[in-house]
């Protein structure tokens, strides 16, 4: 399946209904009201973007969202993906796939010379799907919640 993917701009509030409902079927806790404050910091001036599939109703049913950043031990940027989930009624039509290249063409608009995927509450298909697709698992990640 070939859809289009289209940059999300500001959201309408069946956006983030669809958003949101994205977003905990990863497990999430989220509101509403806390996605549309979140989203303002996801801005293209603050280095993210996020996209978006919509069906035939214009309801979204898959999103992707990422960010460029610098470190101190390269002279080019990192892109790395924070957010791809598909609605589970059109999962395994290619929209991840989909969404995951139109990751990369913008990773590399932006010169990125290293591309990573965020997947800390994703489920062993999530980790197959990045897998098949190049990404290997790379280091580890320790969190501490303040």
């Amino acid at each position: 399946m070939t859809a289009t993917v289209e940059t999300l701009g500001t959201p309408s509030t069946d956006d983030l209904d669809d958003l949101v409902a994205l977003i905990r079927s990863l497990g999430y806790s989220l509101e509403t009201t806390d996605l549309s404050a979140r989203l303002t910091h996801l801005s293209l001036e603050a280095g993210h973007e996020t996209w978006v599939v919509r069906d035939g109703a214009g309801r979204i049913s898959a999103v992707a969202g990422a960010h460029v950043m610098w470190a101190y031990n390269s002279d080019a940027p990192t892109a790395q993906l924070l957010l791809l989930v598909v609605r589970p009624d059109v999962r395994r039509d290619g929209l991840g796939s989909q969404l995951l290249t139109h990751f990369e063409t913008w990773a590399e608009s932006h010169s990125a010379s290293q591309l990573s995927a965020v997947s800390a509450a994703a489920t062993d298909s999530a980790h197959r799907f990045y897998q098949k697709r190049g990404y290997h698992e790379s280091g580890t990640r320790y969190t501490k919640l303040g």
